[in-house]
């Protein structure tokens, strides 16, 4: 929990810098491949967590790896995560700066789940409807396949769930069954 809390500050940081830098899109590509290198590499993420070498030696190889490589608004960022020993942060950090600069966008994400996959008509008078509906400048609609839905669609838009498959509705009609006096 203080982790989100954390990686939702400072990502908010780093996009209210990055917006006044007027270097927000530079900024989340390079905090993308930062985090993706730390992600994916145990090596380089043991290497700053490891309490047994220097912190000099640290940013030594941060301004000779990253210096010139990236956006100075991600390199300021590594280097202060560093010095606060709070670098085991950096991706949720990324995953949350992602988040922000869509919202400070305007894009919204929604998630469609049918049990057949729905056309492209159909999903593009989904994104309006729903722009419409949210407010959203855009809405970045992503569509998934579950034949175990049996029919109808799931909606999931700003944490909030639509629910009108037929799987649901025959759960529902079993509880409500089951639960009848008779």
């Amino acid at each position: 929990m203080i982790s989100a809390v954390l990686a939702r500050r400072y990502a908010r940081a780093l996009l209210e810098l990055s917006r006044k830098r007027r270097e927000l899109e530079e900024t989340h590509q390079d905090l993308e491949s930062v985090s993706r290198v730390f992600e994916r590499d145990p090596r380089v993420r043991r290497f700053f967590e490891a309490p047994n070498i220097a912190r000099t030696e640290k940013e030594a190889f941060l301004e000779k790896q990253f210096k010139a490589k990236i956006n100075r608004n991600i390199y300021g960022l590594l280097v202060l995560l560093l010095r606060r020993r709070r670098f085991d942060h950096l991706v949720a950090i990324a995953g949350e700066f992602h988040k922000v600069a869509e919202e400070a966008q305007g894009i919204t994400r929604a998630v469609v789940r049918t049990a057949v996959p729905i056309t492209d008509r159909q999903a593009d008078g989904l994104t309006r409807v729903l722009s419409r509906l949210s407010g959203s400048k855009k809405i970045l609609l992503t569509r998934e396949v579950d034949p175990a839905l049996l029919g109808g669609a799931s909606l999931s838009l700003d944490h909030k769930v639509i629910d009108g498959t037929l799987a649901t509705q025959l759960w529902r009609l079993r509880r409500q069954l089951r639960d009848a006096r008779v």
